[in-house]
């Protein structure tokens, strides 16, 4: 694992410095940043992902490899994702994503595959890309999905699936034998896959584009 991720461009926006750059300035400098690097993020997570013999895919089966690569490699991709400052990096970019933050990367990543899964099967969405009021806090949110009118943002939940798949790990290994860990998680194993598929439910599934 350490080895793919010291391989893995690292995701490294403008910084912003609130003394010097207004709110605003930084929200578009960052939104052409995002948007711009997306492809390169999507490559980057389909040769990090082959070298566990996953092929990235945007069908149905597609999602659901990734889900359950995630089931299997979450906990292995940083150290302590519940980390104050892990997440302040994360969310604010306010340390390299190299190193021992290196799993950083294709979390981020997974985040921008969900939306591009989204994207190809809805046909009403906008991008909310920004940054602040904090230096600290970026949003990537998505609206038009249907069912709850609520903003979703797949960067956040990308972490926050990781850090309940890391956690839900170390967990069952404090009650079950290692042995029994894996079979004790089965039932979160598609956790990712189902999300997708109850955002895009059937009905305008495909995008016309």
């Amino acid at each position: 694992m350490w080895q793919a991720l010291s391989e893995y461009p690292p995701y490294a926006p403008p910084e912003w410095d609130p003394d010097n750059k207004s709110m605003h300035d930084a929200c578009v400098e960052y939104q052409n940043y995002f948007f711009d690097s997306k492809p390169l993020r999507l490559e980057a997570l389909r040769t990090f992902l082959a070298k566990f013999d996953i092929a990235l895919g945007f069908d149905d089966a597609g999602i659901l490899a990734l889900s359950e690569w995630m089931h299997r490699y979450a906990d292995l991709l940083v150290r302590d994702l519940t980390d104050h400052a892990t997440g302040e990096a994360y969310h604010g970019f306010s340390t390299p994503w190299t190193g021992a933050l290196a799993g950083l990367n294709p979390i981020f990543d997974i985040g921008v595959y969900h939306a591009e899964c989204l994207w190809l099967r809805r046909t009403k969405l906008k991008w909310i890309v920004g940054r602040g009021p904090q230096k600290t806090i970026s949003t990537h949110f998505i609206s038009g999905l249907p069912g709850t009118g609520k903003l979703f943002d797949p960067i956040f939940d990308a972490y926050m699936n990781c850090w309940s798949i890391s956690n839900a790990r170390k967990e069952v290994r404090k009650r079950f034998p290692a042995v029994h860990a894996d079979a004790a998680l089965e039932i979160k194993r598609d956790r990712f896959y189902r999300l997708i598929l109850s955002q895009t439910p059937p009905g305008r599934r495909s995008r016309k584009t």
